[in-house]
């Protein structure tokens, strides 16, 4: 199942959408997230590591 968090600017709304995302990966295999976001919002810079691609509007 893939899944998509969208939001970002600040991290009120990124924190919780990574645990909502860690949470749904972990559940099954082969589960995957994208998350949508700005290149200017916090989600850029937390989001750099890799652990789940962003794809920026």
């Amino acid at each position: 199942m893939r899944g998509v968090i969208a939001g970002g600017g600040t991290g009120g709304h990124l924190f919780p959408g990574i645990a909502i995302a860690e949470a749904f990966v972990e559940r099954e295999k082969g589960n995957e997230v994208l998350f949508v976001g700005t290149e200017r919002g916090i989600e850029a810079r937390i989001l750099a590591d890799g652990r789940f691609p962003l794809k920026t509007i």
